[in-house]
C-alpha cells in the first residue's frame, strides 16, 4: 500500500520527498502526486503453460512493437542497449510470472519511475505501452484463461512507470472487462448467459 505522509516540511509518497514550498499558491485539491493502486501479483499459470522462452519472446515482441510505435524513443536506439533493456525486462517478467505464492517479490515497483527517468513516460506513453501489450496478447495467442490475470497485473503496474504526469486529472484506468469481452473465447462468456 502506498504511504502518504504529510508533515510540516515535506510530503512523502513512496519515498519521494517534495518540499511543501513547491505547493505554495496551489489550490487544496490540486493533483500533484497520485496514489498508486494496488498491483495484484499474477499467478504462475502463464509460466506453467508457456514457459520461460515464450515469456521472453513476448517481452521481445512487445519491445519491437514499441520501437515501431509513436513512442519509438521509449527504448534505446542502439542495438546493444536495446538488447540489454529487453533482457533485463524479460528477466523481471520471468521472475514475477514463475513465482508461486511462497516466493519473494524480486524487485520493488516504486523503483520503476526512477528506472525510466532518462526517458519521458507520460500518460500517453503508458497508453501506447498497454495497447502494444494488448496486441502482443492477441498476436501470440496468450491462453484465454491467463489474459484477465495478466492484464490485471500489467494495467496497474504500468501506472508506476509514469514519471512525467502531464495533466491534473487522475490517470485513466483500463480495466479488463471493457477491453477484452469482445476478444476472449466463447467458453468464458458463460457468466453472461442466463
Amino acid at each position: 500500500m502506498t504511504r502518504l505522509i504529510n508533515t510540516m516540511d515535506s510530503i512523502t509518497v513512496d519515498t519521494i520527498s517534495i518540499p511543501t514550498e513547491l505547493f505554495d499558491g496551489l489550490p487544496a485539491n490540486h493533483c500533484i502526486n497520485r496514489i498508486f493502486p494496488e498491483v495484484p501479483l499474477p499467478s504462475n499459470r502463464l509460466y506453467e503453460l508457456w514457459g520461460e522462452d515464450k515469456i521472453r519472446q513476448m517481452v521481445r515482441y512487445h519491445h519491437n512493437l514499441l520501437r515501431l510505435s509513436e513512442i519509438d524513443d521509449f527504448l534505446p536506439f542502439e542495438n546493444y542497449a536495446f538488447e540489454f533493456v529487453t533482457v533485463k525486462t524479460a528477466n523481471f517478467f520471468v521472475d514475477i510470472l514463475k513465482r508461486d505464492d511462497m516466493s519473494p517479490i524480486p524487485v520493488g515497483y516504486p523503483t520503476l519511475q526512477m528506472r525510466h527517468f532518462q526517458i519521458t513516460v507520460d500518460e500517453h506513453a503508458r497508453e501506447v505501452w498497454l495497447r502494444m501489450y494488448k496486441k502482443v496478447i492477441q498476436d501470440m495467442s496468450m491462453p484465454s484463461e491467463c489474459i484477465e490475470n495478466f492484464w490485471n497485473w500489467i494495467e496497474p503496474f504500468s501506472i508506476r512507470m509514469i514519471n512525467r504526469q502531464t495533466t491534473d486529472c487522475e490517470i485513466i484506468r483500463y480495466p479488463y472487462e471493457p477491453l477484452w469481452t469482445d476478444f476472449v473465447e466463447f467458453k468464458h462468456l458463460y457468466r453472461c448467459s442466463s
